[in-house]
């Protein structure tokens, strides 16, 4: 639910999801994805807050023309306690930034506050954006201490029917090693700080491409690399697993889009290589 009253913004989003991650409870559940209200500062000047998606998190896939089964950026996404600002300069230019007090993981894990942004231009038929994003991390609340990331962005449309994308990230976070109990008196639920932080570096990139068949028809494809440190069983921040696909992987993705009307859309993506899911498949009604 969203709406705008003169200058004042306001939006609603609630998710009924199943929990069948790993740990899941595996029940449906209904929860709050963003609440906020927002105000128009000045003409092309925006700021909102509350639970909102980080300024970011709007762009880190800029470059991609595949839905869910590539290369994640790994920003924080929707957080509670958020301001954000975002605005547009000489038509073509575009800036946002956002502060995050206590941010938290999709677990519910202390991430400390967080602070990101971006700025990007965006043409009739080129464009691209920068992020980047710091986390102050959880002071041993949980394994997550401070965070560097950088991301980039851009789409190039050839013509009215060929797009071309490119998207790439860059990130240094440190991870704690051990985990120390302070207090155990209550065996149900004992005291413990995360301790000896490790910095590990990760990065990924992708090409995608984008062919407009009609209106209704679109193939949409891309071809992704990861490299996560902790995969390496040479280094110093190993997770102790060994992956089938060693210490960096590449996969393809081929999908297709229909859309039935203009505020709908169904599409089934397919996987090969080294990817964590075989297929995907989601339908979207817009109101």
């Amino acid at each position: 639910v969203k709406g705008k009253r003169d200058k004042m913004h306001y939006r609603l989003e609630l998710d009924y999801e199943r929990e069948n991650w790993k740990h899941g409870s595996g029940d449906l559940v209904l929860t709050i994805d963003k609440l906020f209200v927002g105000y128009d500062v000045w003409e092309n000047q925006y700021i909102e807050a509350g639970l909102t998606d980080t300024a970011f998190d709007d762009y880190d896939k800029w470059g991609d023309f595949t839905f869910d089964t590539t290369v994640e950026t790994g920003e924080a996404g929707d957080q509670d306690v958020t301001i954000k600002y975002e605005g547009r300069y000489f038509d073509d230019v575009k800036v946002g930034a956002s502060y995050t007090y206590g941010g938290k993981s999709s677990s519910g894990s202390e991430l400390g506050d967080i602070v990101n942004g971006y700025i990007g231009y965006f043409g009739d038929s080129f464009s691209a954006v920068v992020g980047l994003e710091g986390r102050g991390g959880s002071d041993g609340k949980s394994k997550y201490g401070e965070q560097r990331l950088v991301g980039f962005g851009m789409r190039y449309a050839v013509n009215d029917t060929i797009h071309l994308g490119f998207n790439a990230f860059y990130e240094e976070e440190d991870i704690a090693r051990k985990e120390t109990v302070v207090d155990n008196t209550d065996k149900e639920n004992k005291q413990s700080i995360f301790n000896d932080y490790q910095t590990q570096e990760n990065q990924g990139a992708l090409v995608s491409a984008k062919y407009i068949f009609t209106k209704q028809w679109e193939l949409v494809g891309s071809y992704n690399y990861e490299e996560y440190e902790a995969w390496d069983p040479s280094s110093d921040v190993w997770d102790g697993k060994r992956y089938s696909w060693g210490t960096s992987r590449t996969w393809g993705t081929l999908g297709v889009n229909y859309k039935p009307t203009s505020s709908s859309i169904i599409a089934l993506e397919m996987n090969a290589g080294d990817a964590a899911q075989d297929a995907y498949a989601y339908a979207r009604v817009y109101f």
